[in-house]
């Protein structure tokens, strides 16, 4: 099913087919992408924003939109793996982002059901974090107080509240900004000359060029795909459920989150790393279960799921995209609080390329030396990636797809080889590539999402090859199927561009 959020009909923006001069290009059409967009705009500069797709059609679709500095366990483990100084300034940040965000909803005069909510940390288990966490809060400037209390049918052992937060709806608002802006739709950046930025049809000369495409959309230089990993959430819209009294996020085993949402009430969580597809099988049964218990009589609206960007350390990495490119940047890592970190990177970006020089770059620098926390991530990213590529040297399995079952996705053996084989409802066969258009790691089956999933870096790809999310930049080739349902799948046997993006 579809998000329970809307996206505003708008007329499709052309390809770019020529070569285009600008101050600044924005790749990547998302609530980062636009909010950077509109900010540099508005300070003067020629803007160009580019987008591989549709507008907001990516990760910004499974948006959930609390504006919050209230961002799970974090403050104690901030100041623990990144110092107090830092901690502070990842604060700060997103505190005026909150404030500029609430502010450009009122100037540009939209209807965003904005509602100034409190925010509660809760949990069902130990205590302890809970005490730890709002010593550390305060330690930040963030005026915490504990209760065990909360305006929903859940019972904590504690919670935190923090006032004076805030949620919306935001695609009234970015439809709004981005039909002001330079856009060019159905434009895919295959590479960086420099700030010069090739697409299939075209090419964009700029003197800046900010990359705000969820996962970095380059490999090298940065190497973000060794500092990164990538979650997946599930979220449910109820309808006919007694409405919450703020925002509600759990943590601990079997809690969940909550807010409400234009008659509705969002209930999410079930977090699992991209591309374990057993985990995922059963997140939705079990939110379904816990809404049952929660709300009995409610009826689920909506259903999605949405995948975030963590780093090492906890902080997104936002500014130079590498050292040896001074005039390229980057934001990425907002983890599971995209719409107020998209904010704060898009004020940082703006300030550092419109007036030189922003008051939290070494806060968020993606050049920044990880911590010892940081770095026991980063090795153990870099063996979790191991592991999947070791996967794809493995022998092919004994299975064919002629034993697929409707529904039903499995690797199998193709000759003397393997592919990614999944049979439909219809009996038709779609087969593609075994193997991830990023790293050539070998892909997973994702039954309750109908998807191909890595889970090496996060890349998932449909049944018939097409690119859902990176850090692929291309669709997973597809392979010609002797068996004879598998020319009924249609465009599984179309031949697609096998040209991998040059990096930066």
């Amino acid at each position: 099913m579809e998000p329970y959020f809307p996206i505003p009909a708008a007329q499709a923006r052309p390809a770019l087919k020529e070569h285009v001069s600008c101050d600044v290009l924005v790749i990547g059409g998302g609530i980062c992408g636009i909010l950077t967009a509109h900010l540099l705009a508005r300070s003067g500069l020629d803007v160009v924003l580019v987008e591989a797709n549709r507008l907001m059609r990516g990760q910004t679709r499974g948006t959930t939109a609390k504006i919050t500095v209230q961002h799970g366990l974090f403050a104690s483990r901030l100041i623990k793996g990144v110092g107090l100084d830092r901690a502070r300034g990842y604060v700060q940040a997103n505190m005026q982002a909150m404030r500029e965000l609430t502010t450009l909803i009122k100037a540009v005069g939209v209807d965003c059901s904005l509602e100034t909510m409190p925010a509660y940390l809760y949990t069902q288990n130990s205590p302890q974090p809970l005490y730890e966490e709002a010593l550390a809060c305060q330690r930040l400037g963030l005026p915490v107080r504990v209760t065990r209390h909360l305006p929903a049918p859940i019972l904590p052992t504690a919670a935190l509240r923090l006032d004076d937060q805030a949620q919306m709806n935001p695609f009234p608002l970015l439809h709004a900004l981005a039909a002001r802006l330079h856009v060019y739709e159905h434009t895919r950046v295959l590479g960086l000359d420099g700030t010069r930025a090739v697409t299939p049809e075209g090419s964009v000369s700029a003197r800046c060029v900010a990359v705000c495409t969820h996962y970095p959309a380059f490999t090298l230089p940065g190497a973000y795909f060794m500092r990164l990993y990538q979650q997946r959430s599930y979220t449910l819209a109820l309808r006919d459920a007694q409405p919450v009294g703020g925002m509600l996020y759990g943590v601990g085993p079997g809690t969940v989150s909550l807010r409400n949402a234009g008659g509705a009430v969002f209930l999410g969580g079930e977090s699992h790393r991209s591309g374990d597809t057993q985990a995922a099988n059963a997140c939705y049964a079990r939110l379904s279960r816990e809404a049952s218990r929660l709300f009995p009589g409610a009826k689920e609206a909506a259903r999605w799921s949405a995948q975030d960007c963590m780093t090492a350390d906890g902080i997104p990495y936002v500014g130079r995209y590498g050292s040896l490119t001074p005039n390229v940047y980057v934001a990425t890592g907002f983890g599971k609080w995209g719409m107020t970190n998209a904010m704060a990177a898009a004020i940082l970006l703006r300030d550092e390329i419109a007036r030189g020089e922003s008051p939290y770059a070494d806060v968020f620098s993606p050049q920044r030396l990880p911590g010892v926390r940081a770095a026991k991530a980063i090795c153990a990213q870099t063996g979790h990636a191991c592991k999947g590529l070791g996967e794809s040297i493995l022998p092919p399995p004994v299975r064919t797809a002629e034993s697929l079952a409707p529904g039903e996705g499995a690797i199998v053996r193709r000759g003397i080889g393997k592919a990614a084989a999944y049979r439909d409802e219809h009996g038709r066969l779609h087969q593609i590539s075994p193997y991830c258009a990023h790293m050539k790691c070998l892909l997973h089956f994702n039954a309750s999402e109908r998807s191909w999933d890595c889970p090496c870096h996060g890349s998932r790809f449909t049944v018939d090859g097409e690119l859902i999310c990176g850090p692929a930049q291309r669709d997973a080739a597809l392979k010609p199927c002797a068996h004879p349902q598998a020319n009924e799948s249609g465009s599984a046997s179309r031949p697609k561009q096998d040209t991998e993006p040059s990096p930066v």
